[in-house]
């Protein structure tokens, strides 16, 4: 069983049945709350997350690394839970699109929580990476589980709060659906609950992914609110595995934090 704020989950959720949360297969993604046996490092050369944002009038679940999307395989999107305004937990339709989801909230939905798997990803010895674990890569020494959380601000709540359950998370320490372009937003970053210390982060993914900053004592920043629609904040970390367990060395984690400015316009 998978436990998400405070309620036992079963491992296997059928992901085309409407329900509050959507569990398409078991998964390492746990394997981040084993952190402490792990070397973490950091990696900001490369920022594939994923967050929502409009596309063509629906709510697109985007995999992404700055301005460029990607497709995926639906099932990737392996939990997907709504919260109301309070963090109180409430459903969330998801539309499968074929090569992407789309979800269709409901008024009282104001925070979306995704976690994704990507897969795994070896490296060859022509020295190219490809989607498969290592065991079936002949010759491979390097492999890497892309696991991704997002949280994802789809509208304002009464008081911001860091939510249960999440290894890695950015935790706005105000509403930024509340804020104006050029305001700063404060966050802090924390792992297993904790705050985490000097860590580096991408302020702004979708247009400079590149750029990152890095976290105080108390794993905290202040964000500038650089776009005037979506704005995702991200952190990407390597875990080192302790040994190899054939399919991998290590995961590389891509946590994201994402708010809109301006909701779309009613038309």
């Amino acid at each position: 069983m998978f436990s998400f704020c405070g309620e036992s989950i079963p491992p296997f959720v059928n992901f085309y049945h409407h329900e509050e949360v959507f569990i398409l297969k078991k998964t390492k993604i746990l394997s981040a709350l084993v952190g402490a046996a792990m070397l973490a490092t950091a990696v900001p050369a490369s920022a594939h997350g994923v967050w929502f944002a409009p596309r063509l009038d629906q709510t697109q679940l985007v995999l992404g690394e700055g301005y460029k999307d990607n497709a995926y395989d639906p099932k990737d999107v392996t939990m997907l839970v709504g919260f109301d305004k309070t963090y109180t937990r409430v459903p969330l339709e998801i539309i499968d699109g074929g090569n992407h989801i789309t979800i269709n909230p409901s008024q009282n939905v104001s925070v979306a929580v995704v976690y994704f798997d990507y897969g795994y990803w070896s490296k060859g010895p022509d020295g190219k990476y490809v989607n498969k674990p290592m065991d079936q890569v002949p010759g491979s020494t390097i492999g890497t589980h892309a696991i991704k959380y997002s949280v994802n601000y789809l509208k304002g709540v009464d008081k911001v709060a860091p939510l249960p359950d999440l290894p890695y998370q950015i935790v706005p320490l105000k509403d930024p659906t509340k804020l104006n372009v050029g305001d700063y937003l404060p966050v802090q970053v924390l792992h297993n609950g904790q705050p985490l210390p000097n860590a580096e982060i991408i302020p702004d993914v979708v247009n400079h992914h590149t750029v990152t900053m890095t976290t105080d004592k108390d794993g905290k920043a202040n964000v500038l609110v650089a776009n005037g629609s979506i704005n995702v904040i991200g952190l990407e970390l390597a875990e080192d595995y302790p040994q190899s367990d054939g399919k991998a060395t290590r995961d590389k984690i891509f946590s994201s934090l994402s708010f809109m400015i301006y909701p779309p316009e009613d038309d």
